[in-house]
């Protein structure tokens, strides 16, 4: 079972979003982007997804800003362009800005052409995947996002190809959100490895062990120490646990993303990196958007979902169960309870935000 996290204090989930974009203008963002940026981090930490929210400010792009890695005026340029499709270049600008640019663009078009779908590369980290198709569900619209990364020489951490012994995938997730009636809409959110990465760093930022099944450390053991563990298991795990699913998910989103945008192709013949001349740049996207009234009424699909989601509800449930759940629903209810009761905070977390209301000059009163 998984270690539960001690919060040590909460904070109105409004005052978390207006400090967070309030740090990224001053750290040279434009104001669209800082509000998509806070927009994304404040969705996850109010459904509970704490591994994608807010803690992440620091942790990750800040951290990537001061490292040089983000291009604070960013560019989105769309390279490629149909009726029906765009491939767009990120300009290595900030992930979660770019992704929310691209997924607006593929709603925009699914309203002419009842669907759409956009491909960014030369981007990096976008957060919670289930941000982006959940966009589209006040448009009545199915939304789709996935984010792959795939090293050719491999790298020292991330997800394992089955059978082999160096990981050469990021956690590459997919996300696909469908609009109910009634009912909390259906949102799936989920790494193609057992786990995502980012959670393992928060076990490990915590002092909180891991579930071994999980992954392995540099020499191929599993360990319940989040401080070793580096090679993932695919979704599923080894070869016997159907690994071999999970790894052809994590290829599949890396095709999705990275093939299709040409975020993974030819001509890096100079870098080390580089695997018979083809590389990465940075991390690549895929968004789609389809519009429901493309195939039957929006009410239909929706009555449809809500019947569905009412008879998995009701099914024989499992031994000292009293409740089956779909995806969404537990972060929908959470979401519930933390824009009554704030966000909680780990000691952690505070700490990192203190510290960047102090370096970027934004109030914050924990």
């Amino acid at each position: 079972m998984e270690a539960a996290m001690e919060y040590v204090t909460t904070l109105p989930a409004e005052t978390l979003h207006a400090f967070t974009r309030s740090v990224f203008e001053r750290a040279g963002f434009s104001a669209q982007h800082a509000a998509d940026g806070a927009d994304v981090l404040l969705w996850a930490s109010r459904r509970g997804v704490d591994t994608h929210g807010v803690r992440n400010l620091k942790l990750i792009y800040l951290r990537m800003l001061e490292a040089g890695q983000l291009n604070t005026k960013a560019n989105f340029v769309v390279e490629h362009e149909t009726p029906v499709s765009v491939r767009a270049n990120g300009d290595g600008g900030l992930g979660l800005a770019s992704a929310s640019w691209a997924m607006r663009l593929a709603m925009d078009k699914a309203e002419q052409s009842g669907m759409a779908f956009v491909t960014v590369r030369n981007t990096n980290h976008y957060g919670a995947a289930g941000f982006y198709p959940a966009m589209a569900l006040g448009r009545d619209m199915i939304g789709i996002s996935m984010a792959g990364r795939f090293n050719g020489q491999g790298t020292e951490i991330g997800v394992m190809p089955t059978f082999g012994s160096v990981p050469m995938f990021s956690t590459n997730p997919i996300a696909i959100a469908f609009p109910t009636q009634d009912e909390a809409p259906w949102v799936l959110d989920m790494a193609t490895s057992i786990a995502p990465y980012n959670r393992v760093v928060l076990h490990r930022e915590n002092g909180l062990p891991v579930p071994p099944q999980w992954g392995l450390t540099d020499d191929g053991e599993p360990t319940p120490d989040a401080q070793l563990m580096h090679k993932m298991w695919p979704l599923g795990g080894d070869r016997a646990h159907g690994g071999h699913k999970g790894y052809g998910l994590s290829m599949m989103v890396a095709t999705m993303c990275g093939v299709l945008s040409g975020g993974w192709d030819e001509g890096h013949d100079g870098s080390e990196a580089a695997f018979d001349g083809y590389q990465q740049d940075g991390d690549s996207h895929f968004f789609g958007a389809i519009h429901i009234d493309a195939f039957r009424s929006v009410d239909g699909f929706k009555r449809g979902m809500d019947a569905m989601i009412r008879a998995l509800h009701a099914g024989p449930k499992e031994a000292g169960q009293d409740r089956i759940y779909v995806a969404g629903e537990i972060e929908h209810e959470t979401e519930q309870e933390r824009l009554r009761d704030g966000i909680p905070l780990t000691a952690v977390t505070v700490t990192d935000l203190r510290e960047v209301a102090h370096a970027y000059g934004v109030a914050l009163d924990i």
